[in-house]
């Protein structure tokens, strides 16, 4: 009596398919959970550039720059305590937005000295457009930005590649030429008008179209724009 069963080829044929749908299914999974991400970031710096105009329509003024505890006394030996002021300007006394955000990418991977409170914070910087920096901290932090009146924001994810594109010069592959950290926005003296200039702050910006997970922040600007190209190419990228 002879019983029914599978050959060894037709089971090595059923597994070649499972192994290809699955090559295919894996991936397309991957890249959804990033797409979503990149949408939710998106939808929350929305939110948060509403709560800062909101602010500012109040106290005439956006909030102070915030490097959501990137940097800190046990970090680097700066000089100042963890820096949340920002985000919390806009929680208490007056609740603009309802808690503090948190980036989907969490936090980036260049953290000096480790983690530290609020690193996977978005990123916020504020300032007076075109105006030098007044008191400079020895880490590059800009005093001027923490005691006068800021008419620009920038605001930013880290991204899919969950690196912060806008660290100091050096710390990046390939590195910056120029200083695009939050807490020096609105980076005074960029030579907006040069063309190098305005390719190089362009790099800035995450573009789904160099891949998924690609090179770049999420990043949104508003306030008072700064004059000069790089300005007009940064705002139009950032608000797509």
């Amino acid at each position: 009596m002879k019983t029914k069963g599978f050959t060894l080829i037709e089971l090595l044929i059923v597994v070649a398919i499972i192994a290809i749908l699955a090559a295919i299914a894996v991936p397309n999974f991957l890249e959804a959970q990033t797409r979503a991400k990149v949408s939710r970031a998106k939808a929350d710096l929305r939110s948060l550039a509403v709560a800062e105009e909101a602010y500012c329509v109040d106290w005439n003024s956006f909030t102070k720059a915030d490097q959501g505890g990137f940097f800190g006394p046990e970090a680097a030996g700066t000089s100042r305590p963890y820096q949340l002021e920002g985000w919390k300007m806009l929680t208490t006394p007056v609740a603009y937005i309802t808690s503090i955000s948190r980036d989907p990418f969490g936090a980036h991977r260049w953290g000096i000295g480790g983690a530290s409170p609020g690193m996977d914070l978005y990123q916020l910087g504020t300032g007076e457009a075109g105006v030098k920096a007044s008191t400079v901290y020895k880490d590059g932090y800009d005093e001027r930005q923490m005691v006068c009146a800021a008419n620009t924001y920038m605001m930013g994810s880290k991204g899919p590649d969950h690196l912060d594109q806008t660290v100091n010069k050096g710390l990046v592959d390939p590195p910056y030429s120029i200083n695009l950290s939050e807490q020096g926005y609105p980076w005074p003296g960029l030579r907006a008008n040069d063309p190098a200039v305005v390719a190089e702050v362009l790099r800035l910006v995450y573009d789904p179209t160099n891949g998924t997970v690609s090179w770049g922040d999420i990043l949104r600007f508003g306030g008072q724009k700064p004059s000069g190209q790089a300005w007009e190419v940064l705002w139009a990228a950032s608000s797509k």
